[in-house]
Parts: structure tokens; sequence; C-alpha cells
């Protein structure tokens, strides 16, 4: 996959443009189908598809009080657009030249002067200064183009519209089967390891320790069944989110263990799947009372890694 940050780049492509216009923050089940549709069509008129999106949230430049967390950390964003079969990314960096931009204009600038056979986007998508420019205008501006509002993604279990908002909302409050089912895949972050206080090697359970990415969807705090990846390899394990209330003088972090696994990694960097919420973070009045607990925590997900539909390895 290629990835452009200025639409003039899209003048070395020469093959029919088959475009999907979108925020694509969370690459979630809808956002995905309106990809394989512009990956199919594109394949159909022997041209390539570019995906048309942004590098930020208008709100870093709207309300940069209000950004709304993200889903997906900007390498991995990229693998998923590629894993998806995206010829092109053009990814328009977020300035405020670009809000004041008119749709009309907007829409010259990509179709002007182009073999364009079809734009996709979804029913909810705006474009231009104010969100003013639609489907509608661009069918006014090139009634050549043909352009299909794809109809939003419904998910039975919440019998709605799948949106990269409640997929933040099932994040934040600690339902990540449901987040998973909306994105289609595990929720993920990756980070550097970092070293703890070592508490972990002494009641049997060493952990690998992260600082959380800021920029992310926190998960609730609490244990939670993780698929991790270090050093090439996946390995199933137990997490927490927290700041570990059976003990003082902690902070607010991520620690997870893997299973079957024993080696110094601290300065390396991995990446952390949640598969499933176990509990909330609990204060234990004793170590033993702790132990327990985690040796259920333990049992509960390997059993729960045994029936998973995203196992890895």
């Amino acid at each position: 996959m290629n990835v452009l940050y200025t639409i003039s780049e899209l003048d070395t492509i020469q093959e029919p443009i088959v475009y999907g216009m979108g925020t694509f923050d969370g690459l979630h089940l809808g956002h995905q189908s309106i990809i394989k549709e512009v990956v199919d069509c594109a394949k159909e008129h022997k041209g390539v598809s570019v995906i048309v999106t942004f590098d930020a949230h208008p709100f870093t430049i709207l309300q940069p009080n209000h950004i709304p967390p993200r889903l997906l950390q900007r390498e991995e964003r990229y693998a998923v657009f590629a894993e998806l079969g995206v010829d092109y990314l053009l990814e328009l960096p977020m300035s405020e030249a670009l809000l004041a931009q008119s749709g009309t204009e907007f829409i010259h600038h990509l179709c002007a002067n182009r073999n364009v056979p079809k734009i996709v986007v979804g029913t909810n998508f705006n474009f231009g200064y104010k969100g003013q420019g639609n489907s509608a205008l661009i069918r006014e501006l090139y009634p050549s183009i043909e352009v299909h509002d794809q109809e939003l993604v419904r998910y039975d279990w919440i019998d709605a519209p799948i949106s990269s908002t409640a997929i933040r909302s099932s994040v934040l409050r600690g339902d990540i089967e449901l987040a998973n089912q909306m994105l289609g895949r595990p929720y993920r972050f990756t980070g550097t390891v970092v070293k703890g206080d070592q508490r972990g090697h002494t009641l049997g359970f060493p952990t690998l320790n992260f600082h959380f990415p800021d920029e992310m969807a926190i998960p609730a705090d609490g244990v939670y069944v993780n698929q991790v990846q270090i050093d090439g390899k996946w390995y199933g394990a137990v997490g927490n989110m927290g700041d570990n209330p059976t003990f003082t003088n902690q902070y607010h972090r991520y620690e997870t263990h893997l299973f079957n696994f024993s080696d110094d990694v601290y300065g390396k960097v991995a990446t952390v799947e949640f598969l499933a919420f176990i509990r909330g973070e609990v204060k234990f009045d004793s170590l033993q009372a702790l132990i327990d607990q985690m040796e259920d925590d333990k049992a509960f997900a390997l059993e729960h890694l045994q029936h998973t539909e995203y196992k890895r390895g």
C-alpha cells in the first residue's frame, strides 16, 4: 500500500481511481464494508483503490479539549488498511485550511481531469466547510461518477449502527467483547515494556508493564484476557489495568502476565490484545487472597483462550 499526504500526489496515478471517503478512525466493520466495496470495484474497472481520509480528528482544530480517544495507533491503522487490500491511502493533514475548504473545491481537487468511475461513502459522511459537502453535491458536480451511499452496518447485540463512538464507549466501560465484535478484531495497543516494581516475581506472576498510550481509549480498570506478541511470537496472558490498590505508592499502568514466558524484555516493544473482561480491580486483605484470585483469573483466561475466535498461533 502506498501512503499519500497531498492530493497532488494523485497525479502519478494513470489507472482509473475508485475512491472511498471517510474518517475511518476505528476501521470497524462498517468502515471495512466500505473499503471492501472500493477494493472490489477498483479491480472490476482495472483501476486502483484510493481511500481518502485524515491524519487526525477535526476536533484537533475545532475543539482541542474534546478530541475523541483513538481506537488505533498510527502504524496499526496503516497495517489494517494494507490488510484490507487498499492500493493508496490518501491521508490528508488536518488543518484550518482543509476545514475552510468548500465541498465543491475539495471534490474538484479529487476528481477534475481524473478517471473516477465510482466513489463510495457512508450515508452519514459529510465533507468541506462546516460539513456542507455530501454525496448529492458530488452527483451534481460529476454526474458521470457513480456515487454509492452505503448504509451503515448494524450490529445485532446493540440493534444500532456500528460506530467509533459506540466502540469507544464499550472500551471505556470494559465491554471489550462487544468492542471486538464491532471492530471485527481484538482491541489492541503497542508499547514499550517498562520496569515495574518486581512484585510479580515474588507472587509467582511476573508481568510486563506498560504506560498505556495516552491518545488511545483506555479500557476500564480491571482484569482482562490478553494475547501478547513479543519478539515475533504470541502468548496467552492475563492482565490488569489500574493502580494495584492492594499495595501503596502505585501508579496507573497496564501489566500483563504471559503464560509460559520468563524472558527479560525490558525496553522491547510488544503488542497487547484484549479478548475479554474478567473482573474489576479489587483491594485484597492479604497477599494469599490476591494470589488465590490471580490463580482463578489465570484459569479463566486459559479457558477463554481455548475457545476464542481470535486465537493467535
